[in-house]
């Protein structure tokens, strides 16, 4: 869930027709074993890899890759739908799994290609959203936390509260989406984000009024805001959290203790449709690679799953509040709601900003 500007990178032939990849796929050589693709057609987020970690596999491998980039799961899903490109490779982000494998629209993975799974820390393992990883495997995952100056706040705000305080009215931003919109007033309200029947709605609704009247802006990328000081306090992406961190050293990130905060991960998988699935799974155990994956994140400024990548690291990469903060154990992740809940989420969101 990769939250900055959108971008289209192509490296070698980069056109994608519409008539699809035609013949490219993988192929059995004699003795029933798989030889790898000419193409390799990967849907991603953008600028959410280093351009060199493509150009490394390409080198290593004599695979070409054709990256293209997605502004939300849901382009993402419209696209997977249509058929017009069979992707090999695409990063849905957790509940977009579930959703996904409801769907049939992912095929089962063969982890006897991927081996560097081991790589992947424990914890990150077998969630909620995909049971024993049978279909993706974790790429990035970040949080949904409150960015905020030091020189206002001398001690790590522990309350979404802040956001809700008179005295910082015009000096906060909040998320330009519905879900997390709504979120911040459940979790302030001690519930579950994904606590989405109607009574606790209508309580949320409830306070969302007076957190509108103190909204400097809404937007989903404060860090500017955040930089210039015209934020004090902000919820945000741990990735924009740590950008402006980089360019504003007042500017800390926490999950505030009492609330909890919102986590997300963006995963591998592979569409039931693609064309070279064997080509994809040796790409995923490639990333999965301990040097690799820390390229990764050198890149980007979101947390690693990886546990053979993070001793790679420095101490001072590991301290990064943004990165790697401590989580409450209130935060969740989000579950995919019901087309009746998002009605209500997204009606929730209108009254509210037309007030």
């Amino acid at each position: 869930m990769n939250k900055f500007a959108i971008g289209t990178l192509f490296l070698g032939v980069a056109v994608l027709s519409a008539c699809g990849n035609g013949g490219n796929s993988d192929s059995d050589v004699a003795g029933g074993e798989q030889e790898l693709a000419n193409e390799l057609y990967f849907f991603n987020w953008g600028h959410n890899i280093d351009e060199q970690i493509l150009a490394d596999f390409e080198e290593e491998f004599g695979v070409e890759v054709i990256y293209d980039t997605y502004a939300s799961n849901e382009e993402m899903l419209t696209q997977i739908n249509s058929g017009a490109i069979s992707y090999d490779i695409i990063i849905p982000t957790d509940y977009f799994i579930d959703r996904m494998i409801q769907m049939d629209l992912l095929a089962e993975l063969n982890m006897e290609n991927i081996p560097n799974f081991e790589n992947i820390a424990e914890e990150f393992q077998d969630l909620e959203f995909d049971p024993e990883n049978r279909y993706s495997v974790p790429y990035l995952y970040g949080s949904t936390g409150l960015a905020y100056n030091t020189e206002v706040f001398e001690e790590p705000p522990t309350s979404w509260e802040v956001l809700w305080d008179p005295e910082y009215a015009g000096k906060v931003t909040a998320h330009d989406t519905s879900r997390d919109f709504v979120s911040l007033a459940l979790q302030r309200l001690g519930k579950s984000i994904n606590d989405l029947d109607d009574a606790s709605l209508e309580e949320a609704q409830g306070i969302l009024g007076d957190l509108n009247a103190n909204v400097l802006k809404y937007t989903t990328q404060p860090a500017a805001e955040l930089i210039s000081g015209q934020s004090v306090a902000s919820l945000a992406y741990s990735d924009q959290a740590g950008i402006a961190m980089a360019e504003n050293d007042a500017i800390a990130y926490v999950l505030p203790e009492e609330d909890g905060g919102m986590l997300w991960m963006d995963n591998f998988a592979i569409p039931s449709n693609a064309n070279s699935q064997y080509t994809a799974e040796v790409f995923i155990n490639f990333m999965l690679d301990a040097e690799v994956s820390k390229m990764l994140t050198d890149y980007i400024p979101s947390s690693n799953p990886n546990a053979a990548a993070r001793e790679l690291m420095s101490e001072e990469e590991l301290s990064n509040q943004a990165s790697y903060p401590d989580i409450p154990e209130s935060s969740e992740y989000y579950v995919d709601p019901t087309q009746d809940e998002t009605r209500a989420i997204n009606r929730i969101w209108n009254e509210v900003r037309a007030q």
